[in-house]
């Protein structure tokens, strides 16, 4: 661990450090990134199993069962067969949204949204009809076609979906099984996003394969001789800052970071240790 603090350390700022990085094998700095990886990840998954799973179990535990009986009307059935929809209500039959969010005042515009969910399953999918309807979802007999709030519609077929009949009973019950298998989905779920946040700091090391050109070229215009293999031994250090500073930010709650942030840091870490230098051939590979 200490010896991984002070390469972090060197590799924030330390020109000589840099200088002898770019002719050591390529295999230390890799196993250097794995270590801090690893670290990483370890981190984000506590921080993320921190927020996520208290309030996930409470939604499961409490919320779950409230929002289905709520929401889901008592009376409906739909039940789904190679492909085809039937249900047992008159059609077409309307959820609207004042029965979901027991609003009491009615639309004053023509053009809003009125139902949640329509079902007609003695028609295929009419783009007209979903107009008329008002609604974010339409099942139809072979089709559920979804609007978004920006009026994109998306429809997709129930040939890929198995053999199923959903109802208020049916949900409950589904509900019942996940809280009896609580803990063992949250251990998935643990273990799913450590995996999940690892390899996505195992995919950096593929952008660092474009990251290296810029050392490349800082190296080209001083006219200091430095090889690509080199450059990328450079990079896979420069890169590490800026991704623990991007977690950190993560774990403090800020996600929503531009995609370029990481590639500035990294700029600015190699912009920083490629300044001009006394012994310039020591960027020479080996």
């Amino acid at each position: 661990m200490k010896t991984i603090f002070e390469t972090f350390k060197k590799s924030i700022y330390n020109p000589a450090f840099y200088q002898s990085v770019a002719g050591e094998p390529l295999s230390l700095g890799l196993r250097y990134y794995a270590k801090v990886a690893l670290l990483l990840s370890i981190v984000m998954t506590i921080a993320l199993s921190v927020l996520l799973i208290p309030a996930g179990v409470l939604f499961v535990k409490k919320y779950a069962p409230e929002m289905v009986r709520n929401y889901f009307p008592a009376e409906l059935s739909v039940h789904i067969e190679k492909g085809i929809a039937t249900a047992n209500v008159p059609m077409p039959y309307f959820v609207s949204l004042h029965s979901i969010t027991g609003a009491t005042a009615t639309a004053t515009s023509t053009d809003a949204m009125q139902n949640m969910l329509v079902i007609d399953t003695t028609k295929d999918f009419d783009k007209k009809k979903f107009e008329e309807y008002k609604t974010y979802a339409l099942l139809s007999n072979t089709d559920i076609a979804t609007k978004n709030d920006n009026g994109q519609i998306t429809i997709q077929s129930l040939r890929m979906v198995p053999t199923m009949t959903v109802n208020q009973e049916a949900l409950l019950g589904w509900v019942e099984k996940i809280q009896n298998y609580t803990g063992r989905i949250v251990l998935v779920g643990v273990v799913g996003t450590f995996i999940v946040v690892a390899l996505g700091f195992v995919m950096y090391l593929i952008p660092l394969l474009l990251f290296a050109l810029i050392p490349l070229l800082v190296a080209y215009i001083k006219k200091t001789p430095l090889s690509y293999a080199s450059a990328y031994k450079m990079s896979v250090y420069a890169i590490v800052p800026a991704l623990v500073l991007k977690t950190l930010l993560n774990v403090v709650g800020i996600f929503f970071i531009p995609p370029y942030f990481t590639f500035l840091v990294f700029l600015l870490i190699i912009s920083l240790n490629m300044r001009e230098t006394a012994e310039p051939t020591l960027f020479e590979s080996k």
